[in-house]
């Protein structure tokens, strides 16, 4: 698929046209997408009481603005979900700053109040940002910045600086990456002429952090920002959507970007959609590794719904889809505005929950009754989300899982394992979920699946538009690490230390790379690494994952293998270890070594690599 160019040299018309009445958060929503940022799904984990939250300082009598109050509000603000995306601190209330406007500023009219109200600031707090006291009963207000001792204009309106701060923090997470050094633009001072011939302002004012004083230029699909003040290390930065408007850019200007070493790649890096074709199942058919096997295939009519499920969804709703259990004692009901409606009919006084759990059309729907009136809601959405709560509960504020392309079927049921969910998605991955382990598979089945079955004997009922195949699901051989996941459980991980803290990420991180995702189980791999190897053997909560890592590490699927050794190996190097501590970890790396020398004769070269550097890593290790 192609993809849209986007020409931000038209920004400054865009920036116009939005200032000139468009609804406020349009554009900041625009921008957050056309650089990669996806909504979740979910409830926001970051809240304004999430920072700094002072007591002194407040002026409880003025009002909040309108547009800082929504912005906290929105579903779709990309702080709230990820803070990292921007190193600020948010300070909330909004506090009184000591740096008042000076007596004759311009920015107040005579004798009006001076004040600065900071709602955020620079994360290493060498800047804040505010909105003037006298400024607070509009709705969306100037922002003015700290700079040198003084207040500055930074921002036409608080919507207006959110959206510029996108600007200056997504593309570098998002977008390819190319930094230009002063002394490179110093001793061409052409790259400078050429980028203003070349390029139009976004028509934003300079962007005044760290004394950089940056003015930003548009490009088909990039941003050039070039730093002007004392503080610039780099005097052009270039972002781009992709490395080949970077490229483009970088030969406009005249600047080096030889070497892959000189530009960076993003680095939030969506998971790719599987290149899979329509179902095309047989009966006999059976997965090469004896995880299933068609049983049968023909012809049947779509799943029957009792009506009542429909008419949970009141006018104006929009219906969209529909479940019900198997003795229809539960009945649910997904709407085009996102809403999950569920009737328990069997309570003497059955009421209709009610939940906005989703920002997309509800796809997809699934429901489960378990001993002891437990029942569990599955529900999916255009967006790819999936929401999976209890009715007994407040459902979780993130959501159980989330891919980018629509969900198309579910299926929950109780399996002689425990409670199991199958979810399908548009690209035809299905994805199959052990809830008491949290272990789960990925069958590559194929696009086109309209409805999923699964019943208490694990078979897999897989329905698309030219028939429906029933799938005898092996659950040892679908979830072969179900028991580690278990397993992992049972340690008190939140006793022992990583070298950045409690080990309570340690057992779900290790449960990651047993994922058949390679991108997940890759950076679970790197996690662990930052988690558990430290030169002074600090880190307790090595000894018993090492066994974990071992027992993963012998599985020919795994998709980190090369990796995963090589941080088994490393976590042997404890020559530097003071007090003995290593000890117990390189016991546990060699009590390992038997099963793991037959990696010497493995396939892969990076594997009998890192299996060479095992051994010489716990012989040179000396033992206590």
């Amino acid at each position: 698929m192609t993809r849209e160019i986007i020409d931000y040299g038209q920004f400054a018309d865009r920036l116009r046209a939005w200032q000139q009445g468009g609804p406020r958060w349009e554009l900041l929503h625009a921008v957050q997408e056309e650089w990669g940022y996806e909504d979740p799904g979910g409830e926001p984990g970051h809240s304004r009481w999430g920072g700094e939250n002072r007591t002194h300082g407040i002026d409880w009598e003025l009002p909040v603005p309108q547009a800082l109050n929504e912005w906290w509000d929105s579903p779709l603000n990309s702080f709230a979900f990820n803070p990292r995306l921007y190193w600020v601190h948010t300070q909330w209330p909004p506090s009184i700053s000591e740096l008042e406007l000076p007596a004759d500023s311009a920015l107040v009219a005579p004798g009006g109040d001076r004040r600065v109200c900071v709602f955020m600031s620079e994360y290493h707090y060498s800047h804040e940002w505010g909105y003037l006291a006298a400024d607070a009963e509009l709705p969306d207000p100037r922002v003015v910045v700290s700079l040198r001792g003084e207040w500055v204009v930074q921002s036409g309106s608080l919507s207006e600086f959110l959206t510029q701060l996108a600007f200056e923090r997504l593309p570098a997470h998002y977008g390819w990456t190319l930094r230009v050094r002063r002394a490179a633009v110093e001793a061409d001072p052409e790259i400078v002429r050429r980028l203003t011939d070349s390029y139009r302002e976004l028509g934003l004012l300079p962007w005044q952090e760290m004394g950089t004083d940056a003015l930003s230029y548009g490009a088909p699909d990039a941003v050039v920002r070039h730093g002007r003040g004392p503080g610039a290390d780099f005097a052009l930065v270039i972002n781009a959507r992709t490395r080949e408007a970077l490229v483009a850019v970088a030969e406009t200007l005249g600047v080096d970007w030889s070497g892959d070493k000189a530009i960076s790649p993003p680095s939030q890096v969506p998971a790719p959609l599987e290149d899979l074709g329509p179902v095309s199942l047989a009966q006999g058919d059976a997965d090469p590794r004896g995880r299933w096997s068609v049983v049968s295939r023909g012809h049947s009519a779509p799943p029957a719904v009792p009506g009542a499920a429909a008419a949970l969804v009141q006018p104006p709703g929009a219906l969209r889809s529909v479940a019900a259990d198997r003795n229809a004692t539960t009945l649910v009901a997904g709407d085009r505005d996102g809403w999950v409606h569920v009737l328990e009919t069997d309570d003497e006084s059955p009421e209709t929950i009610s939940l906005a759990l989703h920002r997309a059309p509800v796809t997809a729907l699934a429901c489960l009754d378990l001993a002891g009136g437990k029942r569990l809601v599955l529900s999916g959405d255009e967006h790819g989300v999936i929401r999976y709560w209890s009715t007994r509960r407040k459902p979780l504020r993130s959501p159980f899982a989330r891919r980018a392309t629509p969900v198309r079927a579910l299926a929950l049921a109780q399996l002689e394992t425990g409670p199991a969910l199958a979810a399908a998605w548009a690209d035809g991955l299905v994805r199959l979920w052990d809830l008491g382990s949290e272990a789960v598979a990925g069958l590559r089945l194929g696009t086109g699946i309209r409805f999923l079955g699964l019943d208490a004997d694990g078979t897999l009922h897989v329905t698309d538009d030219h028939g429906i195949s029933s799938l005898r699901l092996d659950t040892a051989k679908l979830w072969p690490h179900r028991d580690l996941r278990l397993r992992l459980d049972a340690v008190d991980w939140g006793s022992l230390w990583t070298a950045r803290g409690p080990g309570h990420m340690v057992p779900d991180l290790i449960g990651k790379v047993a994922s058949d995702d390679k991108k997940t189980a890759m950076d679970a791999v790197h996690d662990l690494y930052r988690l558990l190897v430290s030169k002074d053997a600090a880190s307790t909560a090595a000894v018993p994952a090492i066994p974990f890592l071992v027992e993963l590490m012998t599985d020919p699927d795994n998709k980190s293998r090369s990796t995963l050794l090589l941080l088994i190996a490393d976590l042997a190097d404890v020559r530097q270890a003071r007090g003995g501590r290593g000890d117990a970890q390189l016991a546990a790396v060699r009590e390992a070594l038997p099963v793991l020398r037959y990696l010497h004769d493995d396939p892969e070269s990076s594997i009998r690599w890192a299996a060479n550097e095992l051994e010489q890593n716990c012989a040179a290790s000396p033992a206590s």
